[in-house]
């Protein structure tokens, strides 16, 4: 059986008690917006390079260091691939 919703809600809201909220944005973004660049074929050169300089700019304007990004970054794609196991589950 899939997992509920009280299920989801305890996983979701425990990356987000463990991760600040601007690294939270920010990994969601970095990993959508490279798939989204990578699509049109532009995540590799000058506005794949921009799009990063932008993300590590509010990173470091909030004093998110990189490995606390790293960590989140790890995390997310973790709780994504929990919820789409539970969501497979029969």
């Amino acid at each position: 059986m899939p997992a509920t919703p009280e299920e989801m809600e305890r996983l979701v809201n425990a990356f987000e008690k463990a991760h600040p909220p601007v690294a939270r944005a920010m990994a969601d973004l970095l990993l959508r917006g490279n798939v989204i660049l990578e699509e049109h074929r532009m995540l590799e050169g000058p506005v794949g390079d921009g799009f990063e300089a932008f993300v590590f700019s509010i990173l470091a304007e909030h004093g998110i260091q990189k490995e606390a990004f790293a960590a989140t970054l790890i995390a997310l794609d973790h709780l994504r691939d929990t919820i789409e196991e539970l969501d497979r589950l029969p």
